[in-house]
């Protein structure tokens, strides 16, 4: 009873002789069941060694700047096409804003238009002038002053009279 384990294995049973050998086997068996078979190049040992590249010059490649090119004008074809789809559709979109935006102005000018033929009304009416003439004592004319200017008799610009 030196350690905890025995002192443990006196009430669970475990203290009673095991035929080692057939243990052993068993064991062996149960062990072979769980291991790995063997990994590829597992025997291979791979050694580093410190490279130093910094007097290293990258060879240019001919074929490169005109594949830059063509990747930068495929790019370029490509933007012109989704802007090409897009434009028509932003135009009725700016035509649209500025379409409501007249057809504000035009009633706001229509309601300026009637109040100012309303106020044109009041001030040309026949009892406004009747009374403005009152009031500046305006005298009709005498019928000799009247003085009666030609009708249009010539369809043209000039009056030419003999």
């Amino acid at each position: 009873m030196a350690t905890w384990s025995n002192f443990l294995n006196q009430f669970s049973g475990a203290g009673i002789p095991v035929d080692s050998a057939a243990l052993t086997d068993s064991m062996a068996e149960r062990s072979d069941l769980y291991r790995l078979r063997p990994l590829p190049n597992e025997d291979v040992f791979f050694s580093m060694k410190k490279i130093d590249n910094s007097r290293v010059v990258r060879q240019a490649d001919p074929r490169a700047r005109a594949r830059d090119w063509k990747v930068v004008g495929g790019a370029g074809i490509a933007a012109t096409c989704v802007i090409g789809l897009l434009l028509p559709s932003a135009w009725s979109l700016m035509a649209g804003y500025q379409l409501s935006h007249l057809q504000q102005q035009n009633q706001q000018l229509q309601t300026e238009r009637a109040r100012l033929e309303l106020e044109e009304a009041k001030l040309v009416s026949a009892e406004r002038l009747q009374v403005l003439a009152e009031e500046q004592q305006f005298v009709d004319p005498a019928p000799d002053r009247t003085v009666y200017l030609p009708g249009k008799t010539d369809e043209s610009l000039a009056l030419n009279r003999r």
